[in-house]
């Protein structure tokens, strides 16, 4: 009996042992949910700055099933609860909120971070971090990362004005950086002869240059300043147009402006301090006016107008070049320039004899007409060997005869690409005159041709001297008289023995 009571007894203790154990294990508190988070951002731009801004508040969350947010209780309400936000978000009573149907897709998602940064600006919305993209030698991509972020729904914004993306802290999130950063095309619009591409053209010196530089503008939009840097021989700038892609002029001449030009076309004042010609820079005005636009994609360019004149003394056969570019955000960032390049042409000519003896005196006109007159003639100013195009054509200046110098060589400056015709006017002394002008080509990258036989060096043209005719008491008829006498006695001679021996 005291055995059975002390198998009893033993087989009770184990029992409560086991459901002891039991017990506990049923108690064990579940994983509590992760309170705070981060946002990884790839592919950043080395020297940005990147900032948060937390547009909800995540209060809990099955991972990508369900989540519940809330209204921060703070300036985000407001955008919450604006006509933009209204588009995406429904609120109830209980400050509960939750994503439209209609705006569940990317398309929304990227107008809800647009719309966000446009609030962001508009009220000076402090951000809930930031950070500044930095890359390792080692790293493939550069990456920032914000930790320590109270879980909820963010947008991440850099300091180009670009917004980047939108994402929920759950709680960890990784975005990449699209770069969908501003841009600028410069072309030439016209002036001279200009190229298919419109990134080169060939001018008359003197002549005006007429430019077009198109900013591709962004979401975002911040600090734009437009620097354009032109050769020297590119004088006297004028912007004369601005516009945006629906035509509206954004170059005002009232006290208030939405463009602003250094230094100013009329009043040449407030020179650019980093040694461009011209900066052009948005004011408040502007960004107050088009914030909404621009956020939406519908002024999404800017066109800019402006002309130079050629300097007469610009080089020939060499560049003039043309940068532009663009600085935007807040830490002046810059866009990859946009470049073109205008050109003066010359024509190298050699005037000879014989093989290479260097003919003086011989007088020409050049045209782009075949059987030129003085009238077609373009006129040309002298300075020794060298005739530059004369930038007044139609009042006196300059003159019209090239004249070959003693070295045979002389230089005709400063000209478009196109046709032309060299006709020589008088020949020197003792030589006789070419009577068909010659056809002279400069093609588009200076490269020349003579009556369409590609050359290099001088176009080369010869003078033969006239035959040397016998003149009264000269040398020339002293012979004539003897050989004639010659043939005269020869033929007596003949005569008199025929008939002498006709007699026989």
């Amino acid at each position: 009996m005291k055995l059975m009571k002390r198998i009893l007894a033993i087989v009770c203790t184990f029992v409560m042992i086991i459901s002891m154990a039991t017990g506990v294990n049923a108690v064990e508190p579940a994983a509590t949910t992760p309170t705070t988070g981060s946002i990884t951002l790839e592919n950043a731009v080395v020297g940005d700055e990147y900032k948060v801004y937390k547009i909800l508040t995540l209060e809990s969350y099955v991972k990508d099933k369900a989540y519940s947010y809330k209204r921060n209780g703070d300036v985000w309400d407001n955008f919450v609860n604006s006509t933009q936000g209204t588009q995406f978000f429904e609120s109830n009573e209980n400050g509960y909120v939750k994503l439209k149907s209609t705006a569940d897709n990317d398309t929304a998602a990227r107008k809800i971070a647009i719309y966000a940064i446009g609030y962001v600006q508009k009220n000076n919305v402090k951000p809930t971090k930031t950070a500044t993209a930095t890359k390792s030698s080692k790293a493939e991509t550069t990456k920032v990362v914000f930790d320590g972020l109270d879980l909820g729904y963010y947008v991440v914004e850099s300091t180009s004005g670009t917004a980047c993306a939108i994402t929920t802290t759950d709680p960890d999130a990784t975005i990449k950086d699209k770069h969908d950063n501003p841009s600028v095309n410069k072309i030439i619009e016209h002036g001279g002869v200009v190229k298919d591409n419109n990134k080169m053209n060939s001018v008359n010196l003197g002549e005006t240059v007429y430019f077009e530089t198109t900013i591709n503008v962004k979401p975002g939009a911040k600090n734009y300043v437009l620097h354009d840097t032109m050769d020297s021989n590119l004088e006297n700038f004028y912007v004369y147009e601005v516009h945006d892609n629906k035509n509206r002029s954004l170059y005002t001449t009232g006290e208030e402006k939405t463009v602003s030009v250094k230094p100013d076309p009329v009043t040449n004042s407030e020179k650019p301090t980093d040694g461009c010609t011209f900066e052009l820079s948005f004011t408040d005005l502007f960004y107050k006016t088009y914030r909404e636009d621009i956020d939406k994609g519908i002024f999404n360019k800017i066109y800019v107008k402006y002309y130079a004149i050629v300097s007469n003394k610009a080089p020939i056969n060499t560049a003039m070049k043309n940068t532009t570019y663009l600085t935007y955000g807040e830490k002046n960032l810059e866009t990859d320039k946009s470049e073109t390049e205008t050109y003066t042409y010359g024509i190298p000519v050699f005037k000879y004899t014989g093989t290479n003896t260097p003919l003086a005196d011989a007088k020409f006109i050049l045209s782009k007409v075949e059987n030129a007159t003085e009238a077609d003639a373009i006129k040309f100013t002298p300075n020794g060997a060298v005739y530059r195009y004369t930038v007044d054509q139609t009042n006196g200046g300059g003159n019209t005869t090239l004249v070959s110098p003693t070295e045979g060589r002389f230089e005709i400056n400063g000209l478009e690409a196109g046709v032309y015709y060299l006709k020589e006017t008088a020949a020197p002394k003792g030589y006789n005159k070419i009577q068909k002008s010659i056809k002279i080509e400069i093609l588009e990258n200076g490269s020349i041709k003579v009556d369409n036989n590609a050359i290099t060096g001088d176009v080369r043209v010869q003078n033969n001297t006239g035959s040397i005719l016998p003149s009264t008491g000269g040398m020339g008829t002293t012979l004539i008289y003897v050989v004639g006498s010659i043939l005269v006695l020869a033929s007596g001679m003949v005569l008199f023995n025929k008939r002498k021996e006709g007699t026989n």
